[in-house]
C-alpha cells in the first residue's frame, strides 16, 4: 500500500534539489554565494540543499587534506538550522572517498558521528545496493553504535526504494536479520516524517508492520520533527505522521522536546546518541 503519489513526488523534489546543488557546487563560489544560493531554495526541502553542499564541500576538503576547514565554515553559519542534514551529507563524502570518519569525530561529538554514519549507510544503500541491501553486508570497520547510525541511514534508503509502498518496504525489511530492524525502522521513521506525502491509512499500516520496533519508528518521526523544527519547515504532512504514528500532535511533541535541539542535536555535547534516543522515547510514554 502506498502512502500516496505525493510521496513519490516529494522524493523527486528532494533528489532534484540535491543534484541541482551538486551542479552548482562543481563551480568555484565564495561561502557567501553558496549560502545565498542555498537559502533561495524552497523552505520545505532547503535542508536537503545544505546536505548536498556538505557532501561536495566535504569531498573537496578530504581531497585537499585540510581537516574540513571549508565545511566547518559552512557549519558555523548554518549549524542551528541544518546540522542534521549537513552531517548526513558529510557521511556521503566519507562513503564516496572510501574512508571512515575515525579521528575527525572524537568522543565529545557522538551525536554528530552517528548522523555521519547515517549518511554513509544511505550512500551504500544507494550506490552499493547489491552488497548492502541484497546481501546485507556491512563495510569493514563499522560496528557498535556506528552500525546503528549506518543502519539508520540504510533504513532511510529502504523507504526511498519502496517509494512509500508499505508492503514493499515490509518485504525489504524482512530480508534483514531481526537484530538490525530497530535501527532500520528508526531510519524509515526519519525518511517518512521528513519526506512527507502521508495518508492516514498507509501510516496506520506502517505502524502495524513496525511491530516490536514501533518505538524506533516513532523515534524516527520525532527526529524528523526536530530537524524541521530547527529549519522552521513543519507542515501538515508531518502533523499527520505525528498524530498517526506517535499518537500526539506536533505541538504536544514540541512542548515535550523543549530545548532538545539546543541540548543535544546541534551543539553535540558529550551525551551518547543512545541517550538522545532514550529521552526521545520517553516523550512517547
Amino acid at each position: 500500500m502506498s502512502l500516496s503519489a505525493k510521496v513519490s513526488d516529494n522524493m523527486h523534489q528532494v533528489q532534484k534539489l540535491f543534484l541541482e546543488v551538486q551542479e552548482f557546487m562543481f563551480q568555484p563560489h565564495s561561502l557567501e554565494e553558496i549560502i545565498s544560493f542555498l537559502d533561495a531554495q524552497p523552505l520545505i526541502f532547503r535542508s536537503v540543499g545544505y546536505e548536498s553542499a556538505s557532501f561536495m564541500m566535504g569531498m573537496k576538503d578530504l581531497e585537499a587534506g585540510n581537516e574540513m576547514e571549508n565545511l566547518m565554515a559552512l557549519y558555523k553559519t548554518s549549524l542551528l538550522q541544518h546540522s542534521f542534514h549537513m552531517d548526513i551529507g558529510l557521511g556521503w563524502a566519507f562513503a564516496k572517498s572510501g574512508t571512515l570518519p575515525g579521528i575527525f569525530f572524537p568522543n565529545r561529538k557522538p551525536v554528530m558521528r552517528e548522523m555521519v554514519f547515517d549518511g554513509i549507510g544511505y550512500y551504500h544503500g544507494l550506490f552499493k545496493g547489491r552488497r548492502t541491501v541484497r546481501e546485507q553486508l556491512v563495510p569493514e570497520g563499522i560496528a557498535g553504535t556506528d552500525l546503528w547510525g549506518f543502519d539508520q541511514g540504510l533504513g532511510r534508503r529502504l523507504w526511498y526504494m519502496a517509494k512509500g509502498n508499505v508492503d514493499e518496504l515490509s518485504l525489504l525489511m524482512e530480508s534483514f536479520p531481526a537484530h538490525r530492524h530497530p535501527a532500520l525502522w528508526s531510519g524509515v521513521g526519519i525518511a517518512c516524517g521528513y519526506v512527507g506525502g502521508s495518508i492516514q491509512e498507509g501510516l496506520e499500516l506502517l505502524l502495524k508492520y513496525s511491530g516490536e520496533s514501533k518505538n524506533k519508528l516513532q523515534t524516527g518521526i520525532i527526529l524528523a520533527l526536530m530537524s524541521r523544527q530547527a529549519s522552521g519547515s513543519i507542515g501538515q504532512d508531518l502533523e499527520t505522521a505525528c498524530r498517526v504514528i506517535c499518537n500526539k500532535t506536533t505541538t504536544e511533541i514540541e512542548e515535550k522536546i523543549g530545548d532538545f535541539t539546543k541540548k543535544y542535536f546541534y551543539i553535540y555535547n558529550s551525551k551518547a546518541y543512545s541517550s538522545l534516543l532514550t529521552e526521545i522515547e520517553s516523550i512517547l510514554i
